[in-house]
């Protein structure tokens, strides 16, 4: 008793400011401790060291817990730690951690910060790469409203807000409130800045890619030629935004088969993005590609080789021989060949189709029922009838094992 009454009179002798000075370099030194974890784990980040970031920020973690259940390191900590864990793939513990920084947030700043609106951004984005849309979908509505009544209906972030739920609407399929948001969208920038700005063409882009897809061709047409003028007008005729519409607007061409409009729209596409990125650049694919098929519709089978050939050479470059993605232009290019009458380079084509397939989907896969049937009529139109015959069989039998077409 009389130890513990010592202890308490030499407590109340030291001076107050001794007392915070103390308990002050202490808060210094956990500090200067989790920087040192922060900025270990931002060096094995940076050097591709998933184990010692882990390691590090592991150690970062366990040093914000003491600052308290309200300091913005904790939650900063836990971002990065969620952010980490979702490069990784590891969803589950990726959104735990995005929720309990959401949760210090709240705490600290209240449910209507900024911060809060900007944390739940973070979180939807993870269910939308989870593929968890409809989780998505009140988080983004929350951030939303936020916004609304922290900035007002008009603020660019309120804008930002309303086009990132649009892209969660619109991946479920829930067309009308994605248009109605982008109708918004565009009547704010708009209002805001004016009817020609940038922002403005991008409204217009992407709710005439919306209607598109609706099926509102002559309205999703308005839109995008208004896009496509507005963006000449500010960044010229080479440049890749203005690319986007474009594209955009060929494939209502393509649809409505005014072949000669889309095809000028797609010359100038590809000229764009040899320019912009080069001619070996993998975006020219998609490019070539929609211009075969132009011409495949046009029963003009050279020039669907030539565009498919270039294009091969590119998908090869880039993703290597016997890629999966290589099956669509194998396929097209060794129709093309037959369409010329050129079998001997069709079996060529045909076999090379056929190996990339068995590779990469194996023997049975029904796929290679029609590059079987393929191949066998190239030999049977080079007089090869005897080897022909073994593809239709085995076209026949995973045909009838799959319950695919012959």
């Amino acid at each position: 008793m009389r130890n513990a009454m010592t202890r308490t009179r030499w407590l109340s002798s030291v001076p107050l400011g001794l007392l915070l000075l103390t308990a002050g370099l202490r808060a210094q030194a956990q500090d200067e401790a989790w920087k040192r974890h922060m900025e270990a784990a931002s060096a094995a980040l940076q050097a591709n060291n998933t184990n010692d970031a882990l390691f590090a920020l592991g150690n970062a973690m366990r040093e914000a817990e003491k600052f308290g259940s309200e300091d913005p390191r904790l939650a900063n900590t836990l971002t990065i730690m969620a952010s980490f864990q979702r490069s990784q793939g590891n969803f589950v513990e990726a959104t735990s951690m995005y929720l309990r920084a959401l949760s210090v947030r709240e705490r600290a700043l209240g449910e209507d910060h900024p911060e809060v609106a900007a944390t739940l951004d973070t979180l939807a984005t993870l269910y939308q790469d989870d593929q968890r849309l409809e989780s998505a979908e009140p988080v983004l509505l929350r951030a939303l409203a936020i916004r609304e009544k922290v900035y007002g209906m008009d603020h660019p972030s309120v804008d930002a807000s309303v086009n990132r739920l649009a892209v969660v609407y619109d991946a479920q399929a829930k067309y009308g409130q994605a248009e109605a948001l982008l109708r918004r969208s565009l009547e704010t920038r708009e209002r805001v800045l004016g009817a020609e700005g940038p922002q403005v063409a991008a409204s217009l882009y992407n709710l005439g890619i919306l209607l598109h897809k609706q099926g509102n061709l002559a309205d999703a047409e308005t839109l995008l030629k208004r896009s496509w003028r507005i963006r000449e007008k500010h960044f010229g005729l080479q440049d890749l935004e203005l690319d986007r519409s474009l594209n955009g607007l060929a494939s209502i061409y393509m649809q409505q088969g005014k072949y000669s409009d889309a095809e000028l729209l797609l010359r100038l596409s590809l000229s764009i993005r040899e320019n912009k990125l080069g001619r070996d650049h993998p975006a020219l694919v998609p490019v070539l590609s929609d211009l075969s098929a132009i011409h495949a519709m046009q029963d003009h089978p050279a020039e669907v080789q030539r565009l498919l050939e270039r294009s091969i050479v590119i998908e090869e470059k880039t993703l290597g021989a016997e890629h999966p993605f290589l099956v669509p232009s194998l396929n097209n290019l060794a129709l093309a060949h037959m369409k010329q009458e050129q079998y001997a380079a069709a079996e060529r084509v045909w076999k090379r189709l056929l190996s990339v397939q068995e590779s990469t989907s194996g023997r049975e896969h029904p796929g290679l029922v029609a590059t079987l049937n393929g191949l066998a009529e190239a030999y049977q139109k080079q007089g090869k009838a005897q080897l022909a015959e073994p593809l239709l069989q085995r076209s026949r039998a995973i045909a009838e094992r799959s319950g695919a077409p012959r």
